[in-house]
């Protein structure tokens, strides 16, 4: 096989896709004046073909470095596409790629390397996209409004030992009971306790922003509307 590769119709054929590529790699852009050794690489093999009896849109110039990584023997530093995402709530991850401890993990694979978890900046750098900042822009965001919503002074007292705020409409209602706390949504009483007050204002605001909130007085709305129709007919 590999006397093929001396081959003068080989040689002949490498020459042209090398011109074609405007004598770069396609991946790096590095060519000779840089150092880079330039190969051509074919995208797919078929048995039985010479290496130069192929289109040349079949084949691409790469140098030493990227042909390695494309063939599997250095990881590559391109092709990478985002899998998923996942919060881990605490910095208790590891990037697989740099080592450093993360929070945000993102699963990226690789069509001939596998897959692999890594953190917000190695995503991005791998995929070349921004899909992972984008991500961790939002979450960080997120926290901020939670924050603001928790720390509010609109928060004012509502009979004793409850706490009452109108967000997007929606009236909120917090009152203490055996040392635990409830929440009234337009005045309508939820069955699920929590242990503090910080733990009610975090789910109702995770309640209104998921947009639930409003859904469900929405849902309710229309049902009691059906339930008068039905009670009192025309």
């Amino acid at each position: 096989m590999m006397k093929l590769y001396r081959h003068a119709d080989w040689l002949l054929f490498r020459q042209e896709v090398i011109k074609l590529d405007g004598g770069r790699c396609v991946r790096c852009a590095r060519g000779p004046e840089d150092g880079a050794v330039l190969q051509v690489h074919h995208k797919a093999y078929v048995p039985g073909r010479a290496p130069w009896d192929y289109p040349y849109r079949e084949c691409e110039t790469l140098c030493k470095g990227c042909h390695a990584r494309e063939h599997g023997l250095i990881m590559p530093q391109f092709g990478w596409s985002h899998l998923g995402t996942d919060d881990l709530e605490d910095i208790s991850g590891n990037c697989e790629l740099c080592g450093n401890k993360i929070r945000y993990v993102y699963a990226i694979g690789h069509p001939t390397w596998g897959a692999m978890v890594v953190g917000t900046d190695c995503c991005d750098k791998l995929t070349g996209t921004t899909n992972a900042s984008e991500f961790h822009d939002r979450r960080i965001s997120q926290c901020e409004k939670r924050k603001r919503f928790v720390d509010s002074p609109r928060w004012k007292p509502d009979g004793n030992d409850a706490l009452a705020i109108t967000r997007a409409g929606i009236e909120v209602r917090i009152s203490s009971d055996d040392g635990t706390f409830q929440l009234a949504i337009d005045g309508i009483r939820g069955r699920a306790s929590y242990p503090t007050i910080l733990d009610a204002k975090m789910k109702a605001f995770e309640f209104i922003e998921s947009g639930d909130a409003a859904a469900y007085l929405a849902t309710r709305l229309v049902r009691r509307s059906r339930e008068r129709r039905q009670g009192h007919p025309s």
